[in-house]
């Protein structure tokens, strides 16, 4: 496994579990637990789906290089937004009693990030994959 690898593992695992506290900390109604559920798993989903990729590719330095430069730009983005928000709801009144998009915008660019990664790492590997693969014998017409 690679260092990068490794890092981004982390930090991928790291920044959902933040988000995800820091979504929390600004829910100011719990009673609707199964939309507070759906919106916690599709804010910790890209995270962790980036996390899966990096190890998947583990053993691939250069691959793995660029899933830790994602990894870090979702979790500067996504504490950054999150962060603001949580500092925001705490110290204004009337912070509080607007409605908080925050929490769906920041999970749906990391999804736009991490799938268009994914989206490159699969043309690549079946790039690769095709380039690997034998050439086949010449077909031949019956006469």
């Amino acid at each position: 496994m690679t260092r990068h690898a490794r890092e981004a593992v982390s930090l991928a695992v790291v920044t959902a579990v933040a988000e995800a506290v820091l979504q929390a900390l600004v829910i100011t109604d719990w009673t609707s637990a199964g939309a507070h559920a759906l919106l916690f798993a599709f804010l910790v989903g890209p995270p962790l789906f980036l996390a899966m990729l990096t190890w998947r590719r583990r053993d691939h330095a250069a691959r793995t290089r660029v899933l830790f430069a994602v990894a870090a730009l979702c979790a500067v983005v996504g504490l950054g937004v999150l962060g603001y928000n949580y500092y925001r709801f705490a110290t204004d009144r009337a912070a509080r009693l607007q409605s908080n998009m925050s929490g769906l915008i920041v999970p749906l660019a990391q999804w736009a990030a991490v799938m268009a990664v994914w989206l490159w790492l699969v043309v690549t590997e079946a790039r690769e994959k095709r380039a690997a693969k034998p050439p086949s014998p010449p077909a031949q017409h019956p006469r």
